[in-house]
């Protein structure tokens, strides 16, 4: 007749001051099934464990039984954890896994922030005005009327135009648009 082994005890001190801020940096590491022992040395699969979790007073908050299913060499931050399934946990044990569970759900029910809306683009200041007097009033017809042209035919018309102005008034132009964008 062969005796069974005993379970393995062993108890895991972390080095927080409250339950709450334990939560409030490991939350992830419990849930309703288990728990990461943050801290714990590693473990062969399928190995029950006896195990407490403390706080840095010596408080015990979580305190049960369980199946270890794994290892994670970086469980929180760099520091490993043994992965645990629970088989048994202590009445108080179970009231934490239930504020756990609790506060999931409300972090899962907040909605995300909304992404921040870039500021719009700055509006370039108005082109200067050109006038083109039109050589005759064919060229002024409103644009729907004029038949359509191909891009060949329509740079040529352009050109047509750019030839007739009179280069003394453009320079005025230019010299205008420049003294404005030295004084602004």
């Amino acid at each position: 007749m062969s005796a069974e082994k005993p379970p393995v005890a062993i108890r895991i001190t972390r080095p927080y001051q409250s339950e709450d801020e334990l939560l409030a940096r490991e939350l992830d590491t419990i849930s309703r099934t288990g728990v990461v022992l943050v801290g714990a040395q590693p473990r062969p699969e399928g190995v029950i464990l006896r195990f407490e979790l403390a706080l840095a007073s010596g408080a015990a908050l979580l305190r049960g039984e369980g199946r270890v299913i794994g290892y994670k060499a970086a469980a929180v931050g760099h520091e490993p954890g043994l992965a645990v399934r629970f088989t048994r946990l202590d009445s108080k044990s179970k009231s934490l896994v239930d504020r756990v569970t609790a506060l999931r759900e409300a972090r899962r029910s907040v909605p995300p922030p909304a992404p921040s809306v870039p500021p719009p683009a700055p509006t370039p200041p108005p082109l200067p005005e050109v006038p083109i007097a039109p050589t005759s009033s064919a060229e002024v017809l409103p644009v729907s009327s004029q038949p359509a042209m191909d891009r060949d035919a329509i740079l040529a018309r352009l050109r047509e135009r750019a030839a007739r102005i009179d280069q003394g008034r453009m320079s005025e132009i230019f010299a205008a648009g420049a003294a404005r964008r030295n004084r602004g």
